[in-house]
């Protein structure tokens, strides 16, 4: 078909990258901003509607509900884009390691993912996060202990294809290394997946940690988290529904973001299959 209907299929990005530069300045500026005490309880000042005094009101104790909204805001996209860019290192570096050495060494490798893959994430990072106490530390332990697997999975038959190939078998027979075949051949055809999956996995990655949060093992109190704000501000549903409507829009703007940054870099990809009909 023609390039038109190609580029047709391609949905732009400015929405989702829009939207994601509104929360990194959230978590950057946001703080700088909103000078309010986020861990400030006013006893007298209890279940606020959102107005001039408390712009997105108050919750059970008092707490300004902006300002705990902002304080959150580096700690739950920050651990989710570090683990999703560890994740994204360990698993491709896995997945390229056992494509490239095959043998003893890609059957213990990829048997190691499969083996962890079988296991549901959010248990693993529930038992990191039980085990090591909480916190930001165990938390991001247990997110890429639980998601290399997937990243490892995906890269390794890519790999091995791409290795297989006329031009990387060529490569080896002149007597080029292991390090080079991998970023010359294999890194290639897996780095468009890579990208598309680190950035849906920011997504994947907050809603764990608000799981967490909400669960009460995930980051340690009394620092703000937005998983955590829900959950303490759900038996004042009615009364102050505007304590779990913040966090649980800023879970839903975080998520929408990753998953269209994700599928807009995967569109890209894609786009020269759809030039080429």
């Amino acid at each position: 078909m023609s390039h038109e209907r190609g580029a047709a299929h391609v949905r732009p990005p400015w929405f989702g990258f829009g939207l994601a530069m509104m929360l990194l300045l959230l978590a950057t500026v946001g703080p700088l901003v909103v000078s309010a005490n986020p861990l400030a309880q006013n006893l007298d000042a209890v279940l606020q509607p959102p107005g001039a005094d408390w712009l997105l009101g108050t919750d059970y104790l008092g707490r300004n509900v902006l300002a705990r909204l902002v304080a959150a805001a580096p700690l739950s996209l920050g651990v989710a884009i570090i683990a999703s860019l560890a994740t994204a290192a360990i698993g491709t570096a896995a997945g390229l390691f056992a494509a490239a050495c095959g043998g003893l060494a890609e059957r213990v490798v990829m048997g190691l993912a499969d083996l962890i893959y079988a296991v549901p994430a959010l248990l693993l990072v529930l038992l990191a996060g039980g085990l090591f106490g909480g916190g930001i530390g165990p938390v991001t332990t247990g997110l890429v202990l639980a998601r290399w697997p997937g990243f490892a999975r995906l890269c390794h038959p890519l790999a091995r294809a791409a290795l297989a190939a006329p031009d990387a078998e060529a490569s080896q027979l002149f007597g080029f290394g292991i390090l080079y075949r991998i970023r010359r051949h294999a890194w290639a055809a897996v780095r468009p997946t890579v990208a598309s999956l680190t950035a849906l996995g920011v997504g994947a990655n907050v809603l764990a940690v608000s799981s967490l949060g909400f669960l009460g093992i995930g980051l340690a109190p009394p620092r703000p988290e937005w998983g955590a704000m829900i959950a303490d501000a759900l038996p004042y549903l009615q009364e102050a529904p505007w304590a779990v409507l913040a966090p649980a829009v800023a879970l839903f703007a975080t998520t929408l973001a990753a998953t269209l940054l994700g599928e807009a870099w995967a569109d890209r990809d894609r786009a020269p299959l759809g030039t080429a009909q």
